[in-house]
């Protein structure tokens, strides 16, 4: 029997797109986001490998005009608009079915539903055939037959319902040949077919249940009594029309020569080496590919470190099972120099590091540690690892850091040592983890000794060939010292950040979490009064498909965007019924719980702290992030976000000092573009924001700005960093787009300048490929370089944001590194402990405080001029930094 494949290639790609939707690593170098071929790949194989189909043949639409636009010119009106990050990749897409040799159809005038209906027709007249149709299409249930099935993807492509006729009955109630009746009777809101206004899902099928079908009901129209009725009768050409519209069309005319397909992966390793897809060369290109090669490497597996291999010079690699390194549970360490290349066995676990027996130590490799110079891959791991474990060490020792030097030469690559490596070299062949080690619930240290040993002795290696290569590439680009006095010491002013930590009032957090359970438990029981004819005592609101019964099915709300019940959606649908805003409420609280509340209870060790990570290398602009808990991302607007900030706390006799820069961006914006009006604004101390208002509004001196006019100036203000555009603006003010280009021309007559910077920057962009801070970090702003005028239009923002944004993550690194430098000094009782964006905030002890402002005020106000001068820019700061502070004993007096 043979097995036929029949993919909606439309639906299959929507799908892939939004199931890897942000994750903006997979693009080529030259731009090209390749995130949903990725997936697309992956879930068609995936797909492939569970059936192994005699034949693949996968459908698209071609155009947006087919005839059933001749009957029907609103036919799928009001969709929203394709992303362009997705239309670019259509093409990529076909030009991977035909390396593959997968046969695939695109026709005028048809959509890919009547190609599939056509195929599946003709192979249904065949002896011994089964055809699977992979869809989300709800529109192709009318094909099932005895032969024919649909395959519905629930997530990815990994769970999966078929749909036979009991299916298809058990779900709507109906049979295949009813489902373009049934939406001729209750219409398709998503392709925006009407059908008979008034009559819903479950009126549709009592009536074909009775009926079988529309044209027996309206010649049985006068057996049917009230309301239904005339609902009917009103509606009967819409009936029919949509019942039309509906009806998959299953005779066009192609070419029906379906032969086996025989996927040729030769010539897919051609098309994934374009598209700089290494990890499917190496999943679908090898012979075996989750098998590590055999290898003549040299080297030697030590349970003890011997001093007779130790050298001034080493590389050090530390592999973990887990990404947070305050919990290290270490796989292995590799040692690479001149007296040959090592594995080093040592005991360690998942445990809480903060309070457990430490294994005794190798007191030859705690020597060793101490006394010589290190090249690492990520120092903060690799220090913090070895801390974590007992080791004593002089982060001074570590002296390079190849994901640092990598990540500044170039910040859009994603910081892991295989996009590093590939990055660097090409040709590499090295396993990534997931091959040696697995991923998930199958992740395991547990593997063969020799692919472990391989893995890792190979790491250190080429950190020590390619540590030369990075340095005379950052030389070439003006990056070195960048690199070397800014993010390599930065490095290690978040090691000791990440080690001190932030006390938490448990208590308060408990307090917390029993409050946010009594009002989401609350809210529920509101709920279920409001709604008791229409939810059961097990209905739960978390669960999309239960929420869009009750939104659509029960209460018969508009179906706004395809049975989203996404907040902008809810958020619409409240006009319609204002309990909908208990339902948003619940989930605001559902999140506070999750993400805060329960969520860093698992980050609160045995000290009573959290220990977040922050990442250096993930922003492509230079700022931080963090994770293990996310600590910057707890809103200051949101009242109960806010009241979180009580459980962060310092220990007795400390207080928390936090300084902040007002305004950094905008100043680093009127200096670096020498805007005349905003330099006098910052100079004499005047409301940036209402002297801005009076320039756009032309509104004399000596006369007050309204709060609207202030506060569509601040909009401005702030928008123009990030690519502000007249829809946009006439989004977030609720103005026509006529008044918000009048108001964009205003402001750039009010402030030449940044339109002449702006102009500047995208031109240099275009020219060199990158942009650069008033530090010399690079950002390589490949979206210009596509043909797509929305990808183009957000590299241009980018470039922009980039110099601006990088420029002030500059001066915050900077500040710190002083900063840093100055308590070790002299404040051995203060403590840095976490950096906020434009925010740095300390532990100290109270009778420190009167000394230590003054110091650091001094060293954040100078910072940006240190630039300016490290990178011989010859002169100083056209404005200065506002820097103020606050004290408290928790998070939010700093506030």
């Amino acid at each position: 029997m043979k097995k036929y494949l029949l993919v909606d290639g439309n639906s299959l790609l929507f799908r892939a797109f939004y199931s890897s939707f942000g994750r903006v690593t997979l693009t080529t170098t030259s731009g090209q986001p390749t995130n949903a071929v990725y997936s697309f790949i992956n879930m068609l194989f995936n797909i492939n490998t569970n059936n192994n189909y005699d034949c693949i043949v996968v459908a698209f639409d071609k155009g947006k005009k087919t005839f059933r636009h001749d009957k029907l010119p609103t036919y799928k009106d009001g969709r929203q608009k394709t992303p362009s990050e997705l239309v670019t990749q259509f093409p990529i897409v076909r030009e991977f079915l035909s390396n593959a040799n997968i046969k695939w159809y695109e026709i005028d005038n048809y959509e890919a539903d009547d190609i599939i209906g056509t195929l599946a027709k003709k192979l249904e007249n065949e002896d011994d055939v089964i055809v699977h149709i992979l869809t989300s299409d709800q529109d192709m249930y009318q094909l099932i037959t005895k032969k024919v099935f649909v395959l519905a993807p629930q997530v990815g492509t990994s769970d999966i319902l078929i749909y036979d006729e009991s299916k298809l009955q058990e779900k709507w109630g109906i049979k295949p040949y009813q489902v373009s009746d049934y939406k001729g009777l209750r219409g398709d809101q998503s392709d925006n077919i009407k059908g008979v206004v008034g009559i819903g899902e479950k009126t549709a099928k009592e009536l074909l249940n009775e009926y079988d079908n529309i044209e027996n009901i309206y010649q049985n129209i006068e057996s049917i009594k009230g309301a239904k009725k005339e609902k009917l009768i009103n509606g009967k050409e819409d009936a029919y029309l949509s019942k039309e519209i509906a009806t998959i069309f299953s005779d066009v005319d192609l070419d029906f020569n379906l032969e086996c397909t025989n996927i040729d992966y030769n010539s897919l390793k051609t098309f994934f080496q374009k598209y700089e897809m290494q990890s499917l060369v190496k999943k679908y290109c090898q012979n075996t590919p989750n098998i590590i090669k055999e290898t003549n490497l040299d080297y030697k597996v030590l349970n003890k470190w011997e001093e007779k291999y130790s050298c001034d010079e080493n590389s050090i690699y530390i592999e973990l099972l887990n990404d947070n390194y305050h919990m290290p549970d270490i796989i292995g360490i590799s040692i690479s120099n001149i007296k040959g290349n090592f594995y080093l066995n040592l005991n360690s676990s998942e445990v809480d590091i903060f309070n457990w027996n430490k294994p005794q130590l190798d007191e030859s490799f705690q020597e060793f540690i101490l006394s010589k110079k290190f090249c690492s891959y990520d120092i903060k791991k690799t220090i913090t690892s070895l801390k974590n474990i007992g080791y004593k060490i002089n982060s001074s020792n570590f002296t390079y850091d190849m994901m640092l030097a990598t990540y500044v030469l170039n910040s859009s690559i994603k910081s892991t040592f295989d996009s590093h490596l590939l990055f660097l070299k090409p040709d590499s062949e090295l396993k990534t983890f997931d091959e040696v080690f697995g991923k998930g619930a199958k992740k395991t240290k547990d593997v063969n000794p020799k692919d472990k040993e391989v893995y890792l002795v190979e790491k250190s290696i080429f950190i020590n060939e390619l540590k030369n290569v990075v340095i005379e590439k950052l030389i070439a680009s003006e990056q070195f010292e960048l690199y070397e006095f800014m993010e390599l010491p930065f490095s290690k002013v978040l090691i000791d950040m990440e080690n001190e930590g932030i006390l938490i009032d448990t208590e308060v957090l408990k307090r917390q979490t029993e409050d946010i359970i009594l009002l989401i438990n609350s809210l529920e029981k509101d709920l279920k009064n409001i709604f008791k004819k229409d939810i059961t005592d097990d209905f739960n609101i978390g669960s999309p498909k239960q929420l869009k019964e009750l939104l659509y099915v029960k209460l018969g709300l508009p179906d706004l965007n395809k049975g989203s019940t996404d907040k902008e959606t809810l958020e619409k649908l409240v006009q319609f019924n204002p309990s909908i805003e208990k339902i948003l409420l619940i989930r605001k609280y559902q999140k506070l719980y999750s993400t805060y509340l329960k969520g860093f209870e698992k980050y609160i060790y045995s000290d009573k702290k959290i220990h977040t990570i922050f990442n250096q290398t993930l922003t492509s602009t230079g700022r931080l992030s963090s994770i293990y808990p996310n600590i910057q991302n707890i809103s200051i607007r949101d009242e109960m976000q806010r009241e979180f900030r009580k459980i962060f706390i310092c220990d007795e006799d400390y207080i928390f000092l936090s300084f902040d820069y007002s305004q950094i961006e905008l100043r680093v914006l009127a200096d670096v573009a020498n805007v005349k009006n905003l330099i006098d604004s910052f100079k004499s101390g005047k409301d940036v924001h209402e002297e801005a208002a009076k320039k756009i509004f032309k509104i004399p001196d000596n006369e007050k700005v309204s709060s609207e006019m202030r506060r569509i100036a601040k909009t401005f203000n702030f928008g123009i960093l990030y690519g502000l555009s007249d829809f946009g603006l006439s989004k977030d003010l609720n103005i026509t787009m006529k008044e918000a280009k009048e108001y964009i021309k205003s402001y750039y007559e009010s402030f030449p300048e940044i339109l002449d910077f702006k102009k500047d920057v995208i031109n240099f962009a275009n020219s060199e490929g990158y942009v650069k801070t008033m530090a010399n970090r690079r950002r390589y702003i490949y979206e210009l370089q596509s043909s797509n005028f929305m990808i183009k239009q957000f590299g241009e923002r980018a470039a922009v944001n980039a110099v601006i944004q990088g420029t002030a993550a500059d001066i915050l690194k900077v500040a710190m590194i002083e900063i840093w430098e100055i308590l070790l000094k002299n404040f051995t009782e203060a403590k840095m402990v976490a950096q906020i964006h434009d925010e740095i905030i300390f532990k100290v002890k109270s009778n420190e405080v009167d000394k230590l402002i003054p110091e650091i005020e001094y060293i954040m106000s100078a910072a940006y001029n240190k630039i300016l001068d490290k990178y011989n820019h010859c002169r100083s700061s056209r404005v200065s930094l506002d820097v103020n502070y606050s004290i408290g004993k928790n998070w939010l007096d700093l506030k």
